[in-house]
């Protein structure tokens, strides 16, 4: 690889590191090209050369933020014959990704409130080029095989799993003050074993 394509590679890397937190604090209508500039130490026409609008630049941070879950699962599903402990692997992939992108929940809010319409064609799009519909459809299809899991349906099943996980992450802020939660990093850390302990097992005694 030449020494133009890794400087330009770093360059947009810089670009989308410094939008993720403009575009999280401000949103994508507050957001300014300028401050993105300033923040990624580089020149303005780098932004337009790389993304050509704002409005791409903003797509791209949330194809970024969603690119890490298709490769998590991507690895572990494929990697891993315990169904338990995938989930187990996602959750707490869940609990580090909010933890390390702060940005990522205020961007997500703000796409729910205005309708998801972005935020729901990446989604589409990263499941349909890491085929994780599919593989998380037989995750499920092999624990209900080995008789690990019930005969539930696989699409309620992965809905309410990933919404067990996103909820808090994303409504932290007001959760914990509502239920005054004051060591949060160890409730986070709690959080994915209680997550998955309460997905796999309910709450009713059998």
């Amino acid at each position: 690889m030449t020494e133009k394509p890794v400087l330009e590679k770093e360059s947009a890397q810089k670009i989308i590191m410094a939008a993720r937190d403009e575009f999280g604090e401000v949103g994508l209508d507050g957001a300014r090209v300028d401050r993105i500039a300033r923040r990624a130490g580089i020149n303005k026409a780098m932004i337009y050369y790389h993304f050509h609008s704002k409005e791409n630049l903003y797509k791209e941070v949330i194809r970024e933020h969603l690119s890490r879950i298709g490769e998590f699962l991507d690895r572990n599903i494929e990697s891993e014959n315990d169904p338990e402990k995938v989930l187990l692997n996602f959750a707490g992939f869940f609990e580090k990704m909010f933890r390390e992108r702060g940005s990522f929940a205020p961007i997500f809010l703000r796409e729910l409130a205005s309708g998801g319409e972005l935020i729901s064609q990446a989604f589409a799009r990263m499941i349909s080029e890491h085929g994780l519909d599919y593989k998380l459809k037989m995750l499920l299809e092999r624990g209900k095989k080995d008789g690990t899991f019930r005969d539930l349906d696989s699409l309620h099943t992965i809905f309410s799993f990933l919404g067990m996980n996103i909820y808090y992450f994303a409504a932290a802020p007001i959760l914990n003050s509502v239920w005054e939660i004051k060591d949060e990093k160890s409730f986070r850390e709690n959080r994915q074993k209680e997550v998955v302990d309460l997905f796999l097992y309910g709450l009713k005694t059998r």
